[in-house]
């Protein structure tokens, strides 16, 4: 019978984490004899839309078209601009690549799905449904047909209908039990090829508490729990023993202990005008924050003199050392480094110990907030040869058991899954991991 496929991507999840969750027992199961890689090396910048969509296509961020996790704006209207349709990505995803190669697909909270035609049962990442919108409204509305949104209210009892940012994190305040049932009403009801799901649990335990809080276990321990009811529905649904299972992550944290307003300073540089209520009537210069690096964008059609005179700028600003950033990469350079390109002209990266905000207003420092993933006592967004790393486990079938490969990029993960579902992707920026897949006759 035919193999099947399920990729966990743990958000934040690193290498550090693999050696406590052996001591949970359904991890424990689920992972023996897997097949890993003991670095993975990530993307730049290194956040969760953009890392996702490398995860799906195997090609750098310049490539697919996804550079950021939310549009570019420079007014305050109290909602995040989040990239939820696959429109945006410029190249051929695996899930396209699963229904090529004659597969059946669903995906559960992965980004920048929405209205994805290559994804049989769709549940796309969607958090804050705005104007009113049920639930079941907001997933049809990005793409969910009636076997997905049969499993939405199959465990609407599990949807956080009074979730609030910065509130305690929970098993009930987190939309991430919600996405695990989903997860398990799809194998037991529709048996798919490929699932892909996202959890983020982790990520916001370590924004809000720090890379190596005590708090990391409790969320480890829930993981665990969910690893638990996946796999019951996967016997359920009697495929566990030809499913090859892959837990994957977007990117590491670290730790950081003050936020700078890099749009403070571009204002105070002449870049960013202002009225007296301190909305951006113009602007020449503007960034947006990644969390530990940033995007400087300039005013369309303003010339290469402007460009300079930024440029010029934020480079005084890092030989000062004292604004939060140690390198001005230009639009080639992160090209040349990372295969980060788009309609910006320029990449601050942090000094090791600073976050960055998107706000304009003074004072220049930034007090914490929990509801802002980049303003709480941990993110990420760096380079990602910096800090802890994301994983990369599988175990099934289709790999060999005990390989391990000591270095891999994340570019390199799509290529691996789609030749494990007998397709491929001619246009991924990453290769094949051949030693750690199992020799087939």
């Amino acid at each position: 019978m035919q193999e099947k496929m399920i990729v966990l991507s743990m958000d934040a999840m690193v290498r550090e984490d693999v050696a406590y969750l052996e001591s949970r027992p359904h991890f424990a199961r689920l992972m023996a004899g897997r097949a890993e890689v003991e670095r993975v090396e990530g993307i730049y910048p290194s956040i969760t839309y953009p890392a996702h969509v490398t995860i799906a296509t195997g090609c750098f961020p310049g490539k697919h078209g996804v550079i950021s996790n939310t549009a570019f704006k420079t007014v305050k209207d109290g909602i995040d601009h989040w990239h939820l349709y696959a429109e945006r990505l410029r190249v051929e995803d695996l899930f396209r690549a699963a229904r090529r190669a004659g597969r059946s697909t669903a995906a559960v909270y992965w980004p920048v799905t929405g209205l994805n035609a290559g994804i049989d049962d769709l549940i796309d990442e969607y958090f804050f449904p705005y104007y009113g919108e049920t639930p079941e409204e907001a997933f049809a509305k990005l793409g969910a047909h009636e076997a997905a949104l049969e499993a939405v209210r199959e465990n609407l009892c599990r949807f956080p209908y009074h979730f609030q940012k910065g509130l305690p994190l929970t098993r009930e305040n987190t939309f991430d039990d919600f996405v695990n049932g989903c997860a398990c009403s799809l194998i037991r009801r529709r048996r798919p090829d490929l699932l892909m799901l996202h959890n983020c649990y982790l990520d916001s335990l370590r924004h809000r508490f720090g890379v190596f809080a005590p708090q990391i276990r409790e969320g480890l321990d829930l993981m665990d729990l969910w690893l638990g009811e996946l796999m019951e529905a996967m016997e359920d649904a009697g495929v566990y023993d030809r499913t090859n299972f892959v837990i994957l992550s977007d990117h590491g944290q670290m730790n950081f202990v003050r936020r700078v307003k890099l749009n403070c300073l571009l204002a105070r540089g002449g870049f960013i005008d202002q009225d007296g209520a301190g909305q951006v009537t113009d602007w020449r210069a503007f960034a947006q924050s990644n969390g530990m690096s940033a995007t400087i964008y300039i005013k369309e059609g303003a010339g290469k003199a402007l460009e300079r005179e930024v440029g010029d700028f934020l480079r005084g600003l890092a030989r000062e050392g004292v604004w939060g950033f140690q390198e001005v990469l230009t639009r080639r350079e992160a090209r040349r480094r990372y295969g980060m390109y788009g309609p910006f002209a320029f990449m601050v990266e942090t000094d090791g110990y600073t976050a960055f905000s998107d706000s304009w207003e003074e004072p220049l420092l930034a007090d914490a907030d929990p509801a802002d993933y980049r303003l709480g006592q941990a993110t990420h967004g760096y380079q990602p040869e910096k800090g802890p790393q994301p994983v990369f486990l599988a175990r099934g079938p289709a790999f060999q058991a005990g390989a391990v490969l000591p270095r891999a990029r994340l570019v390199d993960e799509a290529p691996t899954l789609a030749k494990v579902l007998g397709a491929d992707m001619p246009e991924a920026d990453g290769v094949c991991l051949d030693s750690l897949l199992a020799a087939r006759p």
